[in-house]
Order: C-alpha cells, then sequence, then structure tokens
C-alpha cells in the first residue's frame, strides 16, 4: 500500500524532470538561431552592397563564405551541446528533423539560383524560413518564433512582386524577425529555466 502511494509523487517527479529538461534544451538551442540569423543578415547586407553600390561581379561572395563559417560554426557548437546533453527528448528530435529537412530544401532551391535566377529562388526560401520556424514555435509554444514564420511567409508573398536588390532587404527584416529576435528572447528565457 505504500509503494502505491509513492508511485504517482514518483512519476510527477519524473514528468517534471523531463519538462524541465526540456525547457534546458530549448533554450540552449538559441544560439543556433542566433548564429545563422547574424550570419544571413550579413551576407544579405553584403550582397546588397556590392549588387547596388559597387561594380563588383560577384556580388554575392558574401553568402558561400558566411554560410560555409556557419556550417562549421554549428557543427562545433552542436557537438558540444551533444557532449553535455543527458537527456535527448522527443522535442529535441523533432526540432533536428525539422531542421535537417528545411536545410536539405533550402540546398535544393539554391542549386536552382543557376536555371531559374535569384529573384525566382528567393521567396522559396522565405517560405522555407517561414515553415521551419512556425512549426518549432509550434511545437516549443513559444509565440516570437510562431510570428517569425508568418512574417517570412507574408514577406515570401512580397517578394516574387520587387526586384533582387529589394528581395535582399526583405531577407533582412525577415531573418530578424524569425531568428534573431526569436533566438534573443530563447536565450533570455534560458536565465528562467
Amino acid at each position: 500500500m505504500i509503494k502505491m502511494e509513492t508511485e504517482p509523487k514518483e512519476q510527477m517527479k519524473i514528468i517534471e524532470q523531463m519538462i524541465a529538461q526540456s525547457r534546458k534544451n530549448i533554450s540552449e538551442g538559441s544560439v543556433f538561431y542566433l548564429i545563422w540569423g547574424y550570419l544571413v543578415l550579413i551576407a544579405a547586407l553584403s550582397n546588397y552592397y556590392l549588387l547596388v553600390y559597387s561594380d563588383y561581379e560577384h556580388h554575392y561572395i558574401s553568402w558561400p563564405i558566411l554560410m560555409t563559417l556557419g556550417g562549421i560554426i554549428t557543427g562545433i557548437v552542436g557537438a558540444r551541446m551533444e557532449k553535455k546533453s543527458k537527456v535527448k527528448t522527443f522535442v529535441d528530435r523533432a526540432i533536428m528533423y525539422l531542421w535537417i529537412a528545411v536545410t536539405i530544401s533550402l540546398f535544393v532551391c539554391l542549386l536552382g539560383i543557376g536555371k531559374y535566377g535569384a529573384q525566382i529562388v528567393y521567396p522559396f526560401i522565405f517560405l522555407l524560413y517561414g515553415i521551419g520556424t512556425f512549426v518549432s514555435g509550434g511545437i516549443l509554444r513559444f509565440r516570437p518564433l510562431i510570428l517569425g514564420g508568418v512574417l517570412c511567409w507574408i514577406l515570401g508573398g512580397i517578394a516574387p512582386h520587387v526586384d533582387f536588390s529589394l528581395q535582399l532587404l526583405l531577407l533582412t527584416i525577415a531573418v530578424v524577425g524569425s531568428y534573431i529576435i526569436p533566438g534573443h528572447l530563447l536565450s533570455k528565457s534560458k536565465q528562467n529555466v
């Protein structure tokens, strides 16, 4: 009979520990939104500047450099976080698979730039950013990511109707609203976990 009375308490304790672990893992994941947010912001602004204000033929040069750097940084940070992580929750796995799918889809879209041109491909990139952040926000129940995803979709709807140089500026707005601001808010929530 004593065992029956302690079981629900033990179960609640385990559930509370799992929830606390998920919250901790989620807030630590904010670093990825910040890394990619700032790198995309810098790449888009550099691309815009070189395209509009210079005669440099390879105005897109910041993209391969900064995205390669982002991949390296993400790999290092992810490996370190994996070593420290004691528990991988369902939420962690769901978010990981979501972003693997978004990343592969982004890569496939980028392969189309050579054939279709950046102006046609970039609106799809906005939509993929929107999917990634909206679904992440839904899984995490984190409103800033959900709103960031909606912002990306709105800007993705505008993007096909403007020149490529303006698409780059829309991209800066999208990445600030969907990655950078939510990333900082998630990071702040780390202090509350």
